[in-house]
């Protein structure tokens, strides 16, 4: 496998860059940055997974509703930063 070099730059990208280290127990820039990017993927997925269960099972929005926290279903898509 080709050896990965992360260059950070900026003061501001190291600290976020070892903070993230520090979150996810890796000891290399790259393996915590696949660890965010891995959990990042799966993150959408299983939130695109809720909004479908919730678009085709509207009873469950009402089940959730309550007069204290009223909840409402309101159908939009988008992927990433782009509207549908």
């Amino acid at each position: 496998m080709p050896s990965v070099r992360i260059r950070t730059g900026t003061k501001g990208r190291e600290e976020t860059i070892q903070m993230l280290m520090n979150a996810t127990g890796e000891n290399t820039k790259s393996k915590a940055l696949m660890a965010a990017a891995e959990h990042y993927l799966e993150d959408k997925r299983n939130k695109e997974r809720v909004i479908d269960e919730l678009v085709t099972n509207p009873d469950l929005v009402e089940k959730l509703s309550t007069s204290e926290l009223p909840m409402e279903l309101d159908v939009s898509t988008r992927v990433g930063h782009e509207h549908e």
